[in-house]
């Protein structure tokens, strides 16, 4: 028997009175299974207040990697002033690198609008890490190499053969 992501994680499997499921709400849960028996949710389920947030996490959580594309993409066709820094808090939560760069892309022209919602005190409350990455990106900042720069040779660095000894030294 194959077992999931989740019920490894408890270390136990279902038994006759069956697993319960306390992180995900019934009607995700509900969706969450009709993606995996017939690869679709319901329109109506897309459309629900909160379902795709909520589908996301869970979509992440049990490894469904096309109902969670699915969800980024709506989540990415509706982002506002309201919503993006929320949104974006989410997808660093979800691991959701579509969704984070789109909320990205959509502050960067926007951010004076969106550092004043309510949505973006998700965002300092997620963390120093986030903020700097947002902020960085507004700026044209690299962003990508979490603070690693690109290895260059001591002349692209403009240091004498002595100054490169020095640097050497340093990285041991």
């Amino acid at each position: 028997t194959r077992r999931g992501p989740r019920s490894r994680a408890s270390g136990r499997d279902a038994d006759a009175d069956g697993l319960p499921i306390t992180d995900t709400e019934p009607d995700v849960f509900e969706q969450l299974l009709s993606w995996i028996y017939t690869g679709e949710v319901t329109e109506a389920a897309l459309q629900a207040k909160d379902m795709l947030e909520h589908l996301l996490m869970a979509a992440n959580g049990y490894e469904c990697g096309g109902l969670k594309l699915l969800c980024e993409a709506k989540l990415c066709e509706g982002l506002t002033v309201e919503n993006v820094a929320t949104r974006l808090v989410l997808a660093e939560q979800a691991e959701a690198d579509g969704l984070k760069e789109a909320c990205l892309e959509f502050i960067k022209p926007n951010a004076a609008a969106v550092m004043g919602t309510e949505g973006w005190k998700d965002v300092m409350a997620a963390g120093m890490e986030l903020m700097n990455e947002v902020m960085a990106f507004v700026m044209g900042a690299p962003t990508g190499g979490k603070g690693k720069g690109k290895k260059r040779t001591a002349d692209e660095a403009g240091l004498s053969a002595q100054d490169a000894e020095v640097e050497e030294m340093r990285e041991w």
